[in-house]
């Protein structure tokens, strides 16, 4: 027997199978959401009342996530990498589950200017990819007789270590 969850903010009749529900809990609760209630709501706009198998699903949610924070952290955040993961980053540190799902269902007009802004300030830069370099020659002069000199004069000085 398939067990099915009607989410409280859907309209009559939409269910989604378990397996589904419990992919698209895992997806969203990645951002921070807890409550069954935020999750449902997530679930149901992610879906758009389809009807699809759980790796569908969250290709789906995926897909809409990132739609969702191209369009709030606009073309210069969005820049090189993941949007998704960056956004992800984003959105847990400037704990935005706190304000609830309907930000998310309701389109990025649904922000505030203060959450916009913490958004924004909240994506991680990143850094630069390491490359390989080739190290400059190093000359190295050897004047074993300069050197003992300079111990020999440094040595009468107080408070100087002879091995500078």
């Amino acid at each position: 027997m398939t067990q099915t969850f009607t989410a409280p903010s859907s309209p009559s009749g939409y269910s989604l199978h378990a397996e589904t529900r419990v992919a698209l809990d895992s997806f969203f609760r990645t951002f921070g959401f807890t409550s069954d209630e935020d999750l449902a709501r997530l679930a149901t706009w992610a879906l758009d009342m389809r009807s699809v198998n759980p790796r569908e699903a969250v290709a789906i949610a995926r897909a809409r996530m990132e739609a969702w924070l191209t369009a709030v952290l606009g073309p210069a955040h969005a820049g090189s990498g993941s949007p998704l993961a960056r956004g992800r980053a984003a959105f847990v540190l400037c704990d935005g589950a706190n304000w609830g799902a309907r930000v998310i269902t309701m389109g990025p007009g649904a922000l505030s200017l203060e959450q916009t802004r913490a958004l924004r300030t909240s994506v991680p830069v990143p850094a630069p990819r390491p490359m390989p370099t080739t190290m400059p020659e190093q000359q190295v002069v050897l004047s074993p007789l300069g050197e003992l000199f300079r111990r020999w004069w440094r040595a009468g000085e107080p408070g100087v270590s002879v091995s500078r």
